[in-house]
């Protein structure tokens, strides 16, 4: 019986991680838009900073799996 790698796995998932990278980058543009009409120092902004660090991350580890996969092939 064959053994199926992390890769083979993920590539069944690759239109997902697609769409959750153009997603996430979709969210980045529009906090970076919002974020200077955002007043300094209130709990919006402070959010607005978790949430892009959170997109950031998102669409770099969504990035990473999808070059991955690809040079795996």
């Amino acid at each position: 019986m064959p053994e199926t790698s992390l890769a083979d796995v993920l590539r069944d998932y690759e239109t997902r991680m697609k769409f959750v990278l153009v997603i996430s980058l979709a969210s980045i543009a529009l906090l970076l838009v919002s974020l200077p009409s955002i007043e300094p120092g209130t709990t919006t902004h402070a959010l607005v900073y978790l949430q892009l660090t959170t997109f950031c991350g998102l669409a770099v580890l969504m990035l990473g799996l999808l070059l991955w996969t690809a040079r795996s092939a």
